[in-house]
């Protein structure tokens, strides 16, 4: 059976990165250079693409099995991290055996430790103040199967669902009986370019077949992973900046010397145009421009991952954060107003009652 298992964990590492700064680091350490896709695509723009790095190679103890393990990662601009542990498959292995292994490496919490590890070497690297706000809670987590061929499926790719039971291995259940509307949701997933290659592709996991052994199937998938993480991470984000602006609205302080709510309009402005300038680089880092094969596993990767949905969550909060920007500023000049208002009182009697008395 010649083929890996790919884990991927991606972590947010905080502000945008200077990727040329950072490959300077690196050139002396390890193989650090430009990521590019292998096949030419008129379909993907990858706006300032991300610094790959060759970390090492060893073995991994998984289930008695002593797989080659190696380790890379990527560094992305716009502030993510994401982390490849990519195992080499035994020939001699059984696919029920095959599924009872991917099971277990999903779910290995020695991987995932592995990763932050690795992520907290390069970051000691590049800047070791980014450990400080690096969010270990919020992660994008993954597991692909890429095969350069299987027995009985080298003419026909769609073979595999005949000879193979494909559901069980990406749904990782090891005993389940699954139903035809699961698998027919995982049949309606998966995409061809020739008939010898094959892409299945479901909400955490895929299966690849590609003949010529490019990884640029599964490389596109890990963009959508790392959009999909900056787009969860800053969802969460926007949710603790506008709990704190609402608790600020709420305390309703004031005072004659100090514009309280026009100092929190001009934080959350600035929070807004943070957070939405990150977002956009965030998007922008790789387009669908065609229909070609990529662009459409770019596609599908992004509707399964639910992509959309966390964008449209994002949207909805940055609208509600310009909004709660304008009421600060709608506060501070209703404030403004009432002291001039007071002013005016104060003069007008101070001219007014002098009368009285005479």
């Amino acid at each position: 059976m010649n083929g890996r298992i790919l884990i991927y964990r991606v972590f947010d590492i905080g502000r945008d990165v200077n990727l040329e700064a950072v490959q300077k680091v690196f050139e002396t350490t390890s193989q650090a250079q430009r990521f590019r896709l292998n096949r030419s695509s008129k379909a993907m723009i990858i706006n300032n693409a991300p610094l790959s790095l060759n970390i090492e190679s060893c073995k991994y103890d998984a289930l008695g099995h002593p797989l080659d393990l190696e380790i890379s990662a990527k560094i992305w601009h716009f502030g993510a991290l994401s982390i490849t542990l990519s195992f080499g498959i035994p020939d001699s292995i059984s696919w029920n055996r095959l599924i009872e292994l991917g099971n277990f490496l999903e779910n290995d919490m020695n991987l995932h430790n592995l990763a932050k590890q690795k992520v907290e070497q390069i970051l000691m690297s590049i800047n070791p103040d980014r450990i400080q706000t690096t969010s270990w809670e919020t992660y994008e987590d993954y597991i692909c199967y890429f095969f350069k061929k299987l027995d009985g499926c080298e003419k026909n790719a769609m073979e595999i669902f005949n000879r193979y039971d494909i559901f069980r291995l990406i749904l990782s259940e090891n005993n389940e009986n699954l139903s035809d509307q699961i698998k027919k949701t995982i049949l309606d997933s998966t995409f061809q370019y020739s008939n010898d290659d094959i892409a299945v592709i479901d909400w955490n996991s895929a299966l690849i077949i590609e003949p010529s052994g490019s990884l640029d199937i599964v490389d596109t998938i890990e963009f959508c992973l790392c959009q999909l993480l900056e787009m969860r991470y800053y969802d969460d984000l926007l949710d603790e900046k506008l709990t704190y602006l609402y608790s600020a609205l709420e305390r309703k302080r004031f005072n004659i010397f100090q514009d309280y709510y026009s100092r929190l309009s001009k934080e959350a402005a600035k929070i807004y145009l943070d957070i939405a300038d990150t977002v956009e680089s965030v998007e922008n880092s790789m387009k669908v421009v065609g229909d070609f094969y990529l662009a459409k596993i770019f596609r599908a990767a992004s509707q399964r991952l639910r992509f959309k949905d966390w964008r449209d969550s994002v949207d909805q909060k940055l609208e509600n954060l310009a909004q709660i920007s304008k009421l600060f500023v709608s506060e501070s000049h209703e404030k403004k107003n009432q002291l001039l208002e007071i002013i005016i009182i104060v003069l007008i009697a101070i001219e007014v009652v002098p009368l009285f008395f005479k």
